[in-house]
């Protein structure tokens, strides 16, 4: 009879969790006050969050907050950008309902989030993050530049919906060109600069792209053929590489995963229709994803309009016949062509120089009313008593500095594409 009557009393506890609700769960937390005072300062978005339906609601940390002054977003908050702010706790909120069960061990679940503007972002259904589990029970969010957030504190129910804490801010991902310098990939978004400039602003504004970008070691391998190629040519080999689409980004999870056995082998291929005009063949062997003779190096960089995947080969239209090979480790080089002396690599003297412009949208003017409410209209400059979206002055650590590069040039850009400005 006791063991029933505290099965009981356990059940009715976790009822009552589960029918709290989402402004109740986070006052209730105390690892959560600076998210809730971030939230306040939002009435109309904290209000329209705790009334929706099945969401999934990824909480910075209090741990979270107090490194915020060493991320990309710390001008952003320094500066009073309430826009940007608004837009960032929605990227922090996830379309459905997903409990720690849903996510798979090891391979990653692309969860749409509430980031629909199309000035931040150009996918399809809202930018996404990325989940996956790992060793150990261990969960990590990872979302734009390839930041990667470790869930503390998994499935905390509300009445409509899940919560989960995370240690580390999510970063709305920026454009090709702003994002690859995080990725060490410097010659192929240069390539689409050096292309006619339509490609290039393509690959960065188009909806729903799927880019396999050469790695910077496979462009340097065959630095020698660019200069026959005319500008044609280039451009067609440069848009083989794009695959675009109205409706779908082809996240690892929508490419083949292993279905058909082939010899002993897990073994599977789809096709895909490049900007170019013709197909890739895809294909998941020996554990290993490969585009044509290209091996898939790095997979799943997010990007405001799409997805990334690195790949270790440049692909070449006019050579098609290539089967993967996974027993060959090394690059399957299919356009011909040699090294520059020096090994110098190719197309980076067409990166973006000049950094006058970005510098200039990380500081812009507060946009506050003095009692940290949300400005209207314009928005025109007011001071905030500190009730308002957050900054230094509540002592979260030394600000720093935007400098003449690093993190300072992707903050800017990323501010300048998020176009909040």
């Amino acid at each position: 009879m006791q063991l029933f009557r505290t099965l009981a009393a356990c059940s009715l506890v976790v009822s009552a969790l589960a029918q709290q609700s989402l402004v109740q769960l986070i006052q209730g937390n105390p690892n959560l006050t600076e998210f809730e005072s971030l939230l306040k300062a939002f009435p109309n978005l904290y209000s329209n969050l705790s009334s929706a339906s099945d969401i999934t609601v990824f909480a910075p940390s209090n741990a979270a907050f107090a490194k915020l002054n060493y991320t990309v977003l710390a001008p952003a908050f320094d500066s009073y950008n309430i826009d940007f702010q608004r837009e960032l706790i929605r990227y922090h909120v996830a379309v459905g309902v997903h409990p720690s069960g849903s996510f798979s061990n090891g391979s990653f679940s692309f969860l749409h989030t509430l980031l629909t503007n199309q000035s931040t972002t150009n996918v399809t259904g809202g930018q996404v993050i990325s989940v996956v589990e790992q060793a150990g029970n261990n969960f990590v969010a990872v979302s734009g530049l390839g930041v990667r957030a470790a869930i503390t504190d998994l499935d905390v129910t509300f009445n409509n919906g899940v919560l989960h804490i995370i240690d580390t801010f999510l970063i709305p991902p920026p454009d090709l060109t702003t994002s690859s310098p995080s990725f060490n990939l410097t010659s192929a978004p240069a390539a689409f600069i050096a292309a006619p400039s339509i490609l290039n602003d393509y690959v960065n504004v188009a909806e729903d792209l799927t880019i396999f970008a050469p790695n910077n070691a496979a462009l340097q391998s065959i630095a020698s053929s660019f200069s026959s190629m005319t500008v044609q040519d280039f451009t067609a080999l440069v848009e083989y590489h794009i695959v675009p689409s109205n409706t779908t980004v082809y996240y690892s999870a929508n490419l083949p995963n292993g279905a058909v056995s082939q010899n002993g082998s897990i073994y599977n291929t789809t096709t895909l229709t490049t900007l170019q005009g013709g197909n890739l063949t895809i294909t998941f062997i020996a554990n290993s994803l490969f585009v044509n003779q290209a091996r898939i190096i790095q997979e799943d960089l997010l990007l405001s309009n799409g997805v990334l995947h690195i790949i270790d080969s440049v692909l070449d239209p006019n050579v098609t016949g290539v089967a993967a090979n996974p027993e060959n480790p090394a690059p399957v080089q299919v356009v011909p062509g040699s090294s520059l002396p020096g090994n110098m690599l190719p197309f980076t003297t067409d990166l973006p120089t000049s950094t006058s412009i970005l510098f200039s949208l990380v500081t812009p003017t507060p946009t506050m009313t003095a009692n940290g409410s949300e400005a209207t209209g314009g928005g025109s400059a007011a001071t905030s008593t500190g009730s308002g979206p957050l900054s230094t002055s509540k002592g979260w650590g030394e600000r720093v500095e935007v400098g003449t590069g690093g993190t300072g040039i992707v903050l800017g850009a990323l501010i300048w594409v998020l176009g909040f400005i």
